[in-house]
């Protein structure tokens, strides 16, 4: 009977170590450290960047605007950004989309340029060029 017990007792916990391993590591499919599945990783929260705001930095690394200059050009996007999220935002197909978002852009361009100095003007034209040149690799 004594033997009957500790076979009994091996065999139990044989099973139950495996069942307790399997839930554990899983049962031998797929990634073998499950338990740090269930672990929530830090996420990296994007911080929602105003657009006007990282056009205006970019340019002003680009172009050495002054304040005033900065100023103004954030208005003029912010003035223009809600008819861009309205084309953005329209059920058309993308040919029609793409020329109303270039017409708006241009307006953009066109009074931007008349903001900077000539020197500004000449980089911010070349600028666009290397822009319209990736967009058409694209």
């Amino acid at each position: 009977m004594k033997t009957y017990l500790l076979y009994f007792s091996l065999l139990f916990f044989a099973f139950y170590s495996s069942e307790s391993y399997s839930q554990y590591y899983g049962n031998g499919r797929g990634n073998q450290n499950s338990m740090q599945n269930d672990i929530p990783s830090p996420s990296k929260k994007k911080e929602k960047v105003d657009y006007a705001t990282s056009v205006v930095a970019n340019l002003h690394k680009e172009l050495n605007l002054d304040g005033l200059q900065q100023a103004a050009i954030k208005s003029i996007i912010n003035d223009h950004k809600n008819s861009l999220e309205e084309i953005q935002n329209m059920d058309i197909p993308y040919p029609e989309k793409k020329g109303k978002m270039e017409v708006v852009n241009d307006k953009i361009s066109s009074e931007i340029l008349k903001l900077l100095s000539a020197s500004q003007s000449e980089k911010f034209l070349k600028m666009k060029e290397d822009l319209d040149k990736k967009a058409l690799t694209r």
